[in-house]
């Protein structure tokens, strides 16, 4: 790895931690921002190496720990932006040759790119030891988050809105934060990688051929015990009942991802398409309800899909 190229992993760092800085300090003005901070990891990643990637992660610490005087800050975006990062961009690009004899003419081997559902189940791994390791690392206590959230519930509240149902909403929001919280990194890294590789795909540096999303995402069927096991112990209580929970949210919105994939491949060549898809979204986002749909259906896709060993390979 030349100069160039760890200064190109230097700058993706820093550009990362500065879309990250809205969400560390809170300014509300700058908090969507950090929605995209896994994107300059990714590009340095898939255009420039894996090497390049895990640099910019690095970067990414050093530039948040050193501004804010925080090894803890540098940490939450290191273990939830530059490390899932850095590893997905490395995954993204592994390949291997075809086990096939090589035909006369061929300017280089046939590859078999590493397969999207196996990219998608690491997603949800990263993302899940992602936020328990943050949690670890902030104390995570629902019992003790709550009357704080209630407090602030209540400064938001009308004076008409009784302290009982404050304080029983409080509960429920921090009830849902371990569903929600790696459900939405999943959601976050999925979409990060797929405009990731579109811009470096632009550039022309993305050695690896444009995946048909639609027809080849889905999971490995180890998904469905896993994600049976985690709702089991999200009804055991305690510490591991939220390890439960962790677990369970990532890999229900991986499911939900796969579902939404498979509504756009049976709908392909349709009449109507258009208007189905956009009613499906819309749907989505003004009710929420249809996700459960969509989640039962990326099951059912997992649960016929065929073994992992031949999960869709992208040949080149």
């Amino acid at each position: 790895m030349n100069a160039k190229s760890i200064l190109i992993g230097l700058l993706a760092g820093l550009a990362s931690a500065l879309l990250f800085a809205g969400l560390v300090t809170q300014a509300s003005s700058a908090v969507a921002l950090a929605f995209v901070a896994p994107v300059p990891i990714l590009i340095a990643s898939l255009g420039w190496g894996s090497v390049v990637g895990f640099v910019a992660a690095l970067s990414a610490f050093g530039a948040v720990a050193g501004a804010l005087g925080s090894v803890y800050a540098g940490l939450s975006i290191f273990l939830s932006v530059g490390l899932p990062s850095a590893v997905l961009g490395h995954i993204a690009g592994l390949a291997r040759p075809v086990d096939a004899p090589a035909r006369a003419g061929d300017a280089a081997p046939a590859l078999v790119w590493f397969p999207l559902p196996r990219i998608l189940f690491a997603m949800v791994l990263l993302a899940s030891f992602g936020c328990i390791a943050m949690g670890w690392l902030i104390g995570y206590d629902p019992a003790e988050l709550a009357p704080a959230v209630s407090q602030a519930l209540s400064s938001e509240a009308t004076a008409t809105v009784p302290p009982q149902q404050i304080a029983e909403l409080a509960r429920f929001v921090v009830s849902v934060i371990p569903y929600i919280q790696p459900a939405f990194l999943v959601l976050t890294l999925a979409v990060c990688l797929y405009v990731s590789a579109a811009i470096v795909r632009t550039s022309g540096r993305l050695p690896r051929p444009k995946d048909d999303v639609p027809a080849t995402a889905g999971l490995p069927r180890i998904a469905l015990p896993l994600f049976a096991l985690a709702l089991a112990l999200c009804f055991t209580g305690g510490t591991v009942a939220l390890l439960g929970a962790v677990f369970a949210g990532a890999l229900g919105c991986a499911f939900t991802l796969v579902g939404l994939a498979a509504m756009h491949r049976r709908s392909r060549g349709r009449t109507g398409r258009g208007l189905l898809l956009f009613t499906a979204y819309v749907a989505i986002v003004l009710l929420s309800i249809p996700l459960l749909a969509f989640l039962a259906l990326g099951m059912f896709e997992t649960a016929k899909s065929p073994a992992l060993a031949a999960d869709s390979d992208q040949t080149r």
